[in-house]
């Protein structure tokens, strides 16, 4: 008697045990799916990109070397690029494979619905209105263009978040307490702590007060959403050490703008004592990904986003408004403006 009833309760919290298990992954696929669906994006890597590289005919090791081999530009230094024409001195011209109509058109054979493409109308703005400074970003920095431009949509809304329009600020950058503000943050007098108490960087010019993790958050605000992607580069290329939180600046190093698929399984080993992310767990068992992907997937392993599937935003947001396209046409342009010269 004693055995069937030992047997009926351990067979009960079995399932319970199961029960539990089954509700709880059904919840964490739930969130995880949700977190993209939500998204006007093509969710997952297809060979889109690689059909478009090759309609472009590709970039040679040549051009790609000429691009990353030469020097960090600083702003004050930094050439005017514009969208076609001829090219001055000074101004070098690009001309962009990226077309938005053929884009807008290509989902709605996707099957996008009237609300999708209605989201993925926003997102297209926000593209056509900065993608200038995004190349012009990249050309100073060596931060894709492509990784900006998804990175800037993601965090700012499109450019429609408070913060965003308040403050042109668009990738959440806070400012840093003084020690009179870090002393009141201590005694919890919130109500107290001023805006000057804050410090920013240039090109930021003042702070905004927004509640993120805390109330008395100050944001550092810039002239113009350019200084904004200009002020988020310089914290994606500052000198680090590898395998520590924080520390993005080999990413554009060891994953440049290519045809060819990245091995990301050295750098999730680096990371993986502060990720606990394996290689395989970033893209479905893939380790060999496209450059922007691994680069997305560096982000990632670096600590940049909490979001479970943040790696994933970014590189199919890229995939489905083909934002590469921006990356290719820029080293074809430096590559020809080399070739004048």
């Amino acid at each position: 008697m004693a055995d069937y009833f030992f047997r009926a309760v351990s067979t009960f919290l079995l399932a319970i045990t199961l029960a539990v298990a089954v509700v709880a992954g059904l919840y964490f696929y739930q969130h995880n799916r949700d977190e993209l669906e939500n998204l006007p994006i093509v969710v997952g890597l297809t060979d889109t990109y690689l059909q478009g590289v090759n309609a472009l005919g590709g970039l040679s090791n040549e051009a790609i070397a000429l691009f990353y081999n030469q020097p960090l530009v600083s702003k004050a230094e930094n050439q005017k690029i514009s969208g076609a024409g001829p090219a001055g001195d000074a101004e070098l011209a690009i001309r962009t494979s990226w077309q938005r109509d053929s884009i807008l058109l290509n989902l709605e054979h996707k099957g996008f619905s009237s609300s999708k493409l209605r989201q993925a109308g926003r997102l297209l703005d926000y593209i056509d209105r900065y993608k200038g400074a995004a190349l012009n970003d990249m050309y100073r920095s060596k931060v894709p263009a492509s990784i900006k431009l998804a990175q800037g949509i993601l965090e700012s809304g499109a450019g429609e978040s408070k913060l965003a329009r308040a403050s042109k600020n668009h990738f959440g950058i806070k400012a840093r307490p003084g020690r009179s503000a870090q002393a009141k943050i201590a005694r919890r007098q919130y109500q107290a702590i001023q805006d000057e108490e804050f410090s920013f960087t240039e090109p930021a010019i003042g702070v905004f007060n927004q509640w993120d993790d805390n109330a008395y958050d100050r944001f550092e605000v810039y002239r113009s959403v350019a200084d904004s992607y200009a002020r988020h580069s310089q914290l994606l290329t500052r000198p680090c050490t590898k395998g520590q939180t924080g520390c993005y600046a080999w990413i554009w190093q060891a994953f440049p703008v290519s045809r060819q698929e990245w091995d990301i399984s050295s750098a999730a080993d680096s990371f993986y004592h502060r990720s606990g992310i394996a290689a395989k767990d970033f893209f479905g068992g893939r380790t060999h990904l496209p450059y922007y992907a691994a680069c997305a997937a560096g982000l990632k392993m670096a600590g940049y986003a909490t979001s479970p599937r943040y790696h994933q935003k970014i590189a199919y947001l890229i995939e489905t408004y083909e934002l590469w396209r921006f990356d290719f046409d820029l080293i074809r342009a430096v590559e020809e403006q080399n070739t004048k010269h």
